[in-house]
């Protein structure tokens, strides 16, 4: 930690006295100019040196796989600046990553032209940033500041003792005109084709660095007076450019390329609705498999562990089935929803307060049988027998039924795509991607019980059971408790004391229900029902008005505003009813880094909450063939953009964030 500090102590003193040169952590830096005064009339040329330590280097103006390249930003009403004169880079290999970029001196030249022809000195100011790498990383920060004389017109230029390090940069300069290019894309790869003669060391240096894998071996090949040259894609390669720029060198001489699409009717088509049938059918069922662990599944998927003691085999197949035709059902809603002109995405019943409310009296009640607080002398008693006990075929199709019920909300990897394209499919096609959801899903829980080794680890049936059967009332219970966050935030704090009042008072009737004879109990289970109706309707009245109260942070004239002024955008679909999307939020979004760049200037961080019906946020998912959240994206202005993976990490995002930002900066440059 005490180095630490005095890192950043050398660091931010670079920038507290304005001078022309600083010294940071392995590296000085400075300001210098060719000539020691100016001219009306003429082009002069400044420049900013970085001279790091040895083993260090700094970054060309695409830093490839890592790093950020130099920032300057000039200050001077008397001057004109022009654009930074690049010398040729090397690729710097640490570890696995290929960086570009400069070892040893170098200078970084700008063309300048006096403006103001009544002066008779200048200050030209530069605020400039760096990060200087070798295995690690320090960035730097310095206010530089130079003062030159303007002489008349025609008096002879004295120049400074820096004129040799001009001229031995611009012999470091690539060809300034651009040799034109065509290139074309695949799925995986890039390849690029230019009337060069072939040089067998030649590197190609792509001004994006999202375009290609900069690790890859670059092999050249020739054919008649063209050469070719065939790259994997990068990771983040996500937009259809019009054109691309490239440097290619030898290390000692170079050229700018400027490459064009090799047909006019060009495009790149790798979205999900190009993907055969097949592979979306492949990630549909991958996606059911998975889904098996995502958290919102496993208070049902506890209630199935009771049923595994059954020794009946032929009744385990009522899980499967009550899978597949619950899903089924989705499907019929879904398609039916489409026909009659509805735009729909997967969780949109969770957008309905009245069936939250239902589903937790629904959890409340199935929580009382658990416990054995269902009177046994009204008709409930058979189905909280069948609901409890795991031998029979209607126990094994409700609790299929239910799995369905509560991992509606959620979403796992691969399903996102095939359920995006399930909600935009004709009828056929949805029905199809339903049934290989249903079949990933029900498939782990079918095969396991029928295994004879997993029958021998099985404890005996006895006294265990009816004390696991009680434990499992309170994941019901957990799964209330969540309902009830997911109302309040959909009809507000009064809203949700309904709701709660209903709870309550419709689990004392059950309870009072147990000890009455048959004629009240009938009376006490239908004031319950009763309760539980009453509530929800009466807890749902209130959702208008406190909608009203709230708006979400994401809308599209912001996010369009926010790329337009070229800033990183990281756009966050999620809805309460989402527990992936909760889970994401705690594990990434609330990281301490993460939240340091969303504070900084040119970073944003908009959120879109689905919580309730929204049909800007659903337009937005239907962009991104997405049918429900979460969904995050992130933005390199109006560049390029990268969607995210489901299941985030503080460093996924982060990268994706420091790759947008690199976009953003290669791209000012040009």
């Amino acid at each position: 930690m005490v180095k630490l500090f005095f890192i950043f102590l050398l660091v931010f003193s670079c920038g507290g006295f304005a001078q022309n040169s600083a010294t940071g952590p392995h590296i000085e830096v400075s300001l210098v100019s060719e000539t020691s005064q100016l001219s009306i009339g003429k082009i002069h040329w400044i420049g900013i040196k970085l001279n790091p330590e040895q083993g260090w280097h700094t970054y060309w103006l695409n830093p490839g796989d890592s790093g950020e390249a130099p920032k300057i930003d000039w200050h001077s009403d008397a001057l004109e600046f022009g654009d930074i004169q690049w010398p040729i880079p090397k690729a710097i290999e640490v570890a696995h990553l290929v960086n570009y970029g400069y070892e040893g001196n170098t200078l970084l030249m700008v063309p300048i032209t006096l403006k103001d022809e009544t002066l008779t000195h200048v200050t030209i100011k530069a605020d400039l940033s760096w990060l200087v790498c070798k295995e690690d990383c320090i960035p730097g920060w310095a206010k530089l500041e130079l003062n030159l004389p303007i002489v008349p017109t025609g008096q002879a230029i004295v120049y400074s003792e820096h004129q040799t390090l001009f001229e031995q940069t611009r012999l470091r300069l690539a060809n300034k005109s651009f040799i034109e290019a065509q290139f074309e894309l695949s799925e995986s790869h890039i390849a690029v084709q230019m009337a060069l003669p072939y040089q067998s060391n030649w590197q190609i240096f792509p001004f994006r660095g999202d375009v290609i894998q900069h690790n890859a071996v670059q092999v050249w090949t020739q054919s008649q007076d063209a050469a070719q040259l065939m790259l994997p894609l990068s990771d983040y390669f996500s937009s259809q450019p019009d054109s691309l720029k490239f440097l290619i060198s030898d290390t000692e001489s170079g050229y700018y390329v400027h490459a064009l699409p090799n047909s006019p009717d060009f495009s790149r088509t790798d979205n999900a609705s190009t993907k055969p049938l097949w592979v979306i059918l492949a990630f549909a069922f991958l996606g059911g498999l998975i889904l098996n662990i995502m958290p919102c599944v496993l208070p049902v998927l506890s209630m199935k562990a009771i049923a595994l003691s059954s020794t009946e085999r032929k009744s385990h197949w009522g899980y499967p089935l009550g899978v597949i035709i619950s899903f089924w059902l989705f499907a019929a809603v879904v398609v039916s929803l489409k026909a009659a002109g509805s735009a729909i995405g997967w969780g949109f019943h969770l957008q309905e307060p009245l069936l939250i409310a239902a589903l937790a009296f629904l959890f409340t009640f199935i929580a009382m049988i658990l416990w054995d607080l269902v009177p046994q002398s009204a008709n409930m008693s058979g189905i909280g027998h069948s609901l409890t006990q795991g031998s029979s075929f209607f126990s094994q199709f409700f609790t299929g039924v239910l799995a369905v019920i509560v991992a509606s909300p959620c979403t796992a990897p691969f399903m996102a795509t095939a359920l995006g394209v399930a909600m935009l499919s004709p009828a056929f096609e949805t029905w199809l991607v339903f049934t290989a959801l249903a079949v990933g899903f029900a498939l782990p829980m079918t095969l396991l019980p029928m295994s004879p080794h997993f029958a021998k680890v099985l404890p005996k049936p006895g006294i265990w059971m009816e004390t696991f059967k009680h434990f499992l009332g309170f994941p019901m219970l957990a799964t209330v408790v969540w309902l009830v966050w997911i109302f309040l935030s959909q009809t507000g704090s009064l809203g949700q004391l309904w709701l709660l009042s209903g709870l309550l008072l419709f689990a004392l009737f059950i309870w009072l229900s147990s000890k009455m004879n048959r004629p009240f109990s009938y009376i006490l289970v239908l004031m319950a029902v009763g309760m539980a109706v009453l509530s929800s309707i009466k807890g749902t009245q209130i959702t208008s008005d406190s909608q009203q109260l709230s708006s979400g942070q994401f809308n599209e004239q912001k996010l369009t505003h926010l790329r337009n002024e070229n800033h990183v955008v990281v756009v966050n679909m999620t809805a309460d009813w989402c527990i992936t999307c909760k889970v994401n939020e705690q594990v990434a979004f609330k990281d301490k880094a993460l939240k340091a760049l969303f504070e900084e200037e040119d970073v944003d961080y908009l959120v879109g909450d689905w919580t309730n019906k929204n049909s800007t946020i659903l337009n937005y998912l239907t962009q991104y063939q997405r049918s429900g959240v979460p969904l995050y994206v992130v933005y390199a202005g109006n560049h390029s953009k990268q969607i995210l993976p489901q299941v985030l990490t503080p460093e996924i995002v982060i990268d994706a964030i420091y790759e947008a930002r690199r976009e953003i900066n290669n791209a000012t440059f040009n």
